[in-house]
């Protein structure tokens, strides 16, 4: 694919999109982003656009069909005896139900057969001692997050929270807009849609403070994660040959390129959002200063998060299988424990769904439930734990205490993101228990690793990493530094943001030596 980072991206394609989209009326603005996102997606996925074209097609039809059978019910309902009116609406939602669930599976079965064919035959080998063989497919460029945006549209539809969209072209932008069908955020239709089918015009402000965010980006993925990636293949590619330290050095230059890269792409797209006029919704609001790992998930991939919270927690929440659990809870357990467990059983569905999400192995799936299981032993302990910290008079809301939430969260994540990088689940294996059996420090020194950076690839990543750290926590005090720079009288503002910019060409990793990274989240 197309990288985000390239120049080609940026000139060829955002480039040439943008001015364009600057010049042109507002009434046909939304045409030219249509016609670059398909330019777009058409040659990164290498002409592979057809599940994209039936997700459109189905969401598009699902969606009048809905929206129809709605103002057929309000229709009959208008003109019964008020006796009837209950049962018309009964009937009318059943149909409805009938027709989400259609449009749901239709989608969902593009996903499946597209993404999770080679791991249901393989699965099915590995049970039923079989030989079926392994199917060659191609999995659409970002087709797991056009999909859940397609599903999130025909939901929203059905529950009246938004407008059918009557022109299927308008469908087919919000479902491949460039800025997000890579790598999200996954983004609802009041979110975008109606962004993308109004087309305001950029500010002087907008434009600013979006390059500024593009900055931003570019220095976490081009200054940090394509240097960490050098370190983390060699060390998981190699883990046998390197010592428990180097093995943790390994798992946390991982979890930081991850970081950096992900977020880091993320505010490169809301940047360009921004210079579009379009506000994309956030996806990280610095993660690793969380206490726990419930707000650790609040902080990171946030679309997701609210996406499964949104449509599988509430569903399986308000179901009346759910319901009668909650009420035979009530009747044995206290009331902690009472809306804990039916908490419990919705939220396994949730983290799952999570793991089944991110890829096609049974590696993604233990990464999800692991992170259940942990917050779940959390919320089950908690009365327990309580009792403990007021005991030995530990003062919970104290600094240190706080600080030591963060590092234990911080840990948590990194033996998660161990699972997630390895190749499969017997490789994290015997990486963590390398951990506790080889602990020499002598294979860290650069030029005596293999790991393939020099003394200067590690000081642009502490110094980076240092810069990223001191940005965080005045971010978290609430300050905007967009806003402060542009507040900035323009020639100091000039400078700053040319200095940025230099920053970034001198000390980036590509060129000699340097391969170009492809973006992980892009696999998903």
């Amino acid at each position: 694919m197309i990288s985000y980072t390239t120049f080609s991206f940026f000139i060829l394609y955002f480039g040439i999109t943008w001015l364009v989209y600057s010049l042109v009326p507002q009434k046909v603005k939304w045409c030219v982003l249509l016609a670059g996102s398909y330019v777009f997606y058409f040659i990164s996925s290498k002409g592979h656009i057809i599940p994209m074209i039936a997700a459109t097609l189905i969401v598009w039809a699902v969606g009048l069909a809905l929206q129809k059978l709605d103002k057929q019910c309000k229709i009959k309902r208008k003109q019964a005896e008020k006796a009837e009116k209950k049962a018309i609406r009964a009937k009318y939602n059943k149909y409805k139900g009938l027709v989400l669930w259609l449009g749901v599976i239709l989608t969902a079965a593009l996903l499946l057969v597209f993404k999770y064919s080679n791991f249901f035959i393989d699965t099915t080998n590995a049970i039923f001692k079989t030989q079926i063989a392994e199917v060659k497919i191609i999995q659409p460029l970002g087709l797991s997050f056009f999909i859940l945006q397609a599903i999130s549209y025909m939901a929203d539809v059905y529950y009246g929270r938004i407008e059918a969209e009557k022109n299927p072209f308008r469908i087919s932008l919000y479902l491949s807009f460039m800025l997000t069908v890579v790598e999200g955020p996954i983004a609802r239709y009041g979110q975008l849609g109606t962004q993308l089918n109004t087309c305001k015009y950029a500010t002087y402000e907008d434009v600013s403070t979006g390059f500024t965010r593009v900055l931003w980006g570019l220095f976490k993925k081009v200054v940090i994660a394509d240097r960490a990636v050098i370190l983390v293949g060699s060390v998981f590619d190699n883990y046998q040959n390197f010592s428990g330290v180097a093995v943790i050095a390994g798992i946390a230059f991982y979890t930081l390129q991850l970081y950096c890269e992900f977020s880091g792409i993320m505010d490169v797209m809301c940047g360009l959002g921004n210079m579009f006029g379009i506000k994309l919704p956030e996806n990280f609001t610095r993660p690793f200063f969380a206490k726990t790992i419930n707000e650790f998930w609040q902080r990171w991939h946030i679309s997701l998060g609210t996406w499964l919270r949104d449509y599988i927690f509430y569903g399986i929440s308000f179901s009346k299988g759910f319901k009668n659990l909650s009420a035979k809870a009530r009747e044995k357990f206290n009331p902690y424990y009472a809306n804990l467990i039916p908490t419990a059983v919705a939220l396994f569905f949730v983290w799952f769904t999570n793991g089944f999400w991110h890829g096609s192995g049974w590696k993604y799936i233990v990464y999800g439930l692991y992170y259940y299981v942990l917050m779940m032993l959390g919320l089950f302990l908690e009365p327990l734990f309580a009792k403990l910290c007021k005991g030995l008079k530990i003062n919970r809301k104290s600094k240190p205490y706080r600080l030591f939430q963060i590092l234990r969260t911080v840990v948590i994540v990194n033996f998660g993101m161990l699972i997630f990088r390895a190749d499969d689940l017997k490789t994290a294996a015997a990486m963590f228990k390398s951990i506790f059996t080889d602990i020499g420090i002598s294979k860290l020194l650069a030029g005596n690793n293999g790991f393939g950076l020099s003394k200067y690839d590690y000081a642009a990543i502490i110094i980076g990493f240092i810069v990223m750290v001191v940005v965080g926590l005045i971010q978290e005090k609430g300050i905007d530094i967009k806003q402060k720079i542009f507040n900035l009288p323009y020639p100091v503002k000039f400078v700053f943001l040319m200095a940025f910019v230099f920053v970034i060409i001198i000390f980036g990793a590509y060129g000699e030596g340097y391969g170009v990274v492809d973006l992980i989240y892009a696999n998903f």
